[in-house]
């Protein structure tokens, strides 16, 4: 039996239909309408939560810029902890879990390269992540239940959050072109649940899990000004680049949260290419395509 944590956020609820539409056994876990239990904030009576499981999917935890540090520390380092340890004394076969490509530094050239080797990195979250890809190896590495660190970039689908979200909002107001700026990779939430469905155990997949964290993306680079064209899919107004550049400054040295999380996801760069540990080369989608998919296009 598998159990999927937070299945009602946004890759986990892909997962759970996915893994629903296929006929695959599948139980919630959470702290409102799943099938077991599970607060982050306060893990007890995990050998209930785990009994008759062989797998767990682990995809809850507080988002991109939705905490502070306590709160990630609390939620995505301690209970993802509590959580494995629990799976190994139950005799969990397979853990999963959902990491962040944002561990990876632009300048690294294996983004599989294990936490431990990697610097800290800047953001909160993504310090979280780094610190919960470094215990749970620790905790679940040396055990017999195979380990996978999922390290998914930037996530899009039809129905866009985050950022992405953010950012065609803020274009609907403000209907310019962005500069050609800034580098990071993407990934098209379908690709991602196609993955993690392929990596169950006992599935049929071409891809074979290294016992290293696997970047996943759809291998291309995409700039400020790539993807706010597919987001907008209009015509828009093209701002000269020493504009953008003043407007950027402006925005950056907001006090709001929001303005200078566009302005980081805009303008920073980020690991970006398809080399190294990457399970697969040719995925299906890339941003422009999906955003622009019929609905029988993507159910194909």
């Amino acid at each position: 039996m598998i159990l999927l944590t937070g299945a009602s956020g946004y890759i986990g609820s892909a997962v759970y239909a996915a893994l629903k539409q296929r006929d695959i056994p599948v139980l919630t876990a959470g702290r409102s309408s799943c099938d077991r239990f599970l607060d982050l904030n306060r893990c007890e009576g995990l050998s209930q939560l785990l009994a008759d499981i062989t797998v767990v999917i682990h995809c809850a935890g507080i988002a991109h810029n939705k905490g502070n540090a306590a709160a990630y520390q609390v939620a995505n380092v301690e209970a993802s902890g509590v959580l494995a340890t629990a799976a190994v004394a139950a005799g969990v076969k397979q853990f999963i879990f959902l990491s962040s490509l944002n561990v990876v530094p632009a300048s690294v050239n294996d983004p599989g390269t294990p936490a431990a080797l990697l610097p800290k990195p800047e953001s909160l979250y993504a310090q979280s992540k780094w610190r919960a890809e470094t215990l749970l190896s620790k905790l679940v590495g040396v055990s017999e239940c195979e380990f996978v660190i999922l390290r998914p970039a930037l996530v899009y689908d039809r129905t866009l959050t985050a950022n992405l979200a953010l950012l065609k909002k803020w274009q609907r107001r403000v209907p310019v072109s962005l500069p050609v700026t800034g580098e990071r990779s993407l990934v098209a939430r379908p690709d991602l649940v196609v993955l993690i469905v392929s990596l169950l155990l006992g599935s049929e997949s071409k891809f074979t899990p290294s016992g290293q964290a696997l970047a996943v993306t759809d291998g291309q680079s995409y700039s400020a000004f790539r993807i706010a064209k597919a987001l907008t899919q209009t015509p828009t107004l093209r701002v000269p680049a020493p504009l953008w550049r003043f407007f950027l400054f402006c925005l950056a040295v907001l006090p709001l949260a929001p303005a200078q999380a566009i302005v980081a996801s805009l303008s920073g760069h980020y690991w970006c290419g398809s080399s190294g540990a990457q399970p697969f080369n040719d995925a299906s989608w890339s941003l422009e395509r999906l955003l622009s998919a019929t609905e029988a296009e993507r159910a194909a």
